[in-house]
């Protein structure tokens, strides 16, 4: 039989899904071989050159409550107080006609630390922030669950139309990166009860001050590699060898690679094309075909380095912007990073006028000058559309094939498409191969 504990476990994928699968497993003693189609390792969490220095694909804000991705980070070694800022949430909204909201979050135990933010929030009305409390006391007493999954939209109705537009739509739109009138009312309420009702620090904000590559990815690699596993960029998995319902091998190119222990931790639509031809994955294919999807896009504005503001983040109301991140923080002062979530009239933008459009909104609002240099980063996948009932759809880390798991954030768990669920889809794959091995004699 088998020596399942010496054959290495073969992951196809090397985003935070595969990487996390990776590390978790090399942790726990398992040998592994990593194959990225690629050449740069990180998926859709990767690092350009930008004004002679390096920004990341996307501006990420992660939050206290991603333990997973935080534990993670640890095992590599990351010293996550030298590439994470965390401060606790400080929410500020400004919009078009002076329409002005902040809050931050006070050091008391969840829940009351979100409430009493509520409670002494500027730019709301007593009447506003009494609904907005009475809302949150009515989804605690359901535990925030649904019997059926409804549209945010719809979760919302009787809400303020400010505090929809200043607080639960923007909150949706970035966690969710879809629009509350599609958005799945279920995944939103998971991520709401996950930080801001079990610890205080689940609602802190993570800023990045290093890039995506230097939080996790290049330390995962270094780890995987001292314990003796193999990282292989540009070498693309062409096809699975599955009979009598068990992997037995993976194709890459040229060669036929005897695995019992494989790892899909691609893209959906990567996922499918290895999955396609097996009868017993068809369901799978054919759900992962209905998924559909959502951009984002990250324009960087360099400007003079005394252009700043107040907070490392600041919310956009009624503009093409819906966030400004100062990356001062990050030791690039003027850089700002604009984050535009989900689909909208700027996708048909051609790049130059879509960076003119946000600077020129960002100087009429904030008197800002001309940006010095400007970069538009579209991601037009940059995940799943998070809408009502797209659970049905998501596939468990588990097939029905004997030694096959899917990773990624698009598996099905309690959250969008985020790198918490993609750190976390890797680590219970990582976690079942290890029971599996125990169960399974050499």
């Amino acid at each position: 039989m088998t020596n399942h504990t010496s054959e290495p476990v073969i992951i196809i994928g090397g985003g935070w899904a595969g990487l996390s699968a990776a590390v978790h497993l090399v942790a726990n003693g398992q040998s592994v071989k990593l194959f990225e189609s690629a050449k740069q390792l990180g998926g859709r969490a990767r690092c350009i050159p930008f004004a002679g220095q390096t920004v990341d694909n996307g501006q990420h804000l992660l939050l206290g409550a991603y333990s997973e991705t935080l534990n993670i980070m640890r095992t590599c070694g990351t010293e996550i107080d030298k590439v994470l800022l965390r401060q606790p949430l400080t929410w500020k909204v400004q919009g078009r006609h002076g329409l002005k909201v902040q809050f931050r979050t006070p050091r008391l135990p969840a829940p009351f630390n979100f409430l009493f933010a509520i409670i002494r929030a500027q730019g709301y009305s007593f009447s506003e922030r009494l609904q907005s409390l009475r809302f949150m006391h009515a989804l605690q007493r359901k535990g925030f669950s649904l019997d059926a999954d409804i549209s945010v939209a719809a979760l919302l109705v009787g809400q303020p139309e400010k505090v929809i537009q200043t607080l639960w739509e923007p909150m949706c739109i970035a966690a969710l990166n879809t629009p509350i009138d599609t958005a799945s009312a279920r995944i939103f309420l998971n991520v709401i009860h996950d930080s801001f009702t079990q610890r205080a620090s689940d609602a802190d904000a993570l800023y990045t001050i290093r890039d995506l590559g230097q939080l996790f990815v290049k330390p995962a690699i270094d780890y995987i590699e001292s314990k003796g596993s193999q990282v292989n960029l540009a070498q693309r998995v062409d096809a699975l060898d599955i009979q009598d319902n068990v992997v037995r091998a993976v194709q890459v190119g040229d060669k036929h690679i005897t695995a019992s222990r494989v790892i899909i931790a691609t893209a959906p639509s990567s996922s499918q094309r290895l999955l396609n031809g097996h009868e017993a994955l068809a369901s799978i294919s054919n759900n992962l075909e209905k998924l559909s999807y959502q951009p984002t896009c990250t324009v960087y504005l360099q400007y003079p380095k005394e252009i700043s503001l107040s907070d490392p983040m600041l919310g956009l109301n009624g503009m093409t912007g819906q966030w400004i991140f100062d990356r001062r923080f990050a030791d690039q002062p003027g850089l700002m990073a604009v984050v535009i979530s989900a689909n909208g009239p700027h996708m048909r933008l051609d790049t130059e006028t879509l960076a003119q459009l946000v600077s020129d909104e960002l100087s009429e609002y904030l008197d800002w000058p001309e940006p010095e240099q400007q970069l538009v980063v579209r991601e037009k996948r940059a995940g799943f559309s998070a809408c009502v009932d797209v659970d049905d759809l998501r596939p468990d880390i588990t097939t029905p094939v004997e030694g096959l798991w899917l990773a990624g954030d698009y598996t099905r768990s309690r959250y969008p498409s985020t790198l918490e669920g993609a750190v976390r889809s890797g680590v219970q794959c990582a976690q079942e191969i290890i029971q599996h091995t125990k169960r399974t004699p050499a």
